[in-house]
């Protein structure tokens, strides 16, 4: 379950939560739905396993494994991956250990440690799907 507490022009911030373990997440700013520029709606979204592409993009080498939050309306490629601010997600979801400061941004910290861990726990528990939702009234 992700539960967003809140959206501001420095980025949509929550905690994500998988069998006992949380993690503190970013996202980009609420910005109706827009692909690459927006968080996504809050919903019930099937996610699976596949590959976080960097520079080369899809179709080139994969970076490493992550999961694919699925079936967003009119977006595609949604993934929960390693960031630490708002600019550095497309659209995604990024995960940290604790909330901080990066370079004057509102970030999540320690995201590669973060990151192992969540997929640590949901290669043991199999996650098919993710509850997304707003803490307070979605913006």
């Amino acid at each position: 379950m992700l539960s967003r507490y809140g959206s501001t022009p420095m980025g949509t911030f929550g905690e994500l939560t998988l069998g006992t373990q949380k993690w503190f997440t970013v996202e980009r700013p609420w910005a109706q739905n827009k692909p690459s520029v927006s968080c996504i709606p809050a919903g019930v979204y099937a996610v699976k396993l596949g590959a976080f592409y960097s520079g080369d993009g899809i179709g080139g080498r994969p970076d490493y494994p992550a999961y694919e939050i699925l079936n967003v309306p009119g977006r595609a490629q949604i993934k929960i991956h390693k960031a630490n601010i708002a600019i550095q997600v497309k659209g995604c979801v990024a995960v940290g250990k604790d909330l901080g400061c990066d370079g004057g941004h509102w970030a999540v910290r320690r995201s590669a440690d973060a990151f192992q861990e969540l997929m640590t726990a949901a290669a043991l528990l199999d996650p098919q799907e993710i509850t997304i939702s707003w803490a307070e009234p979605e913006p």
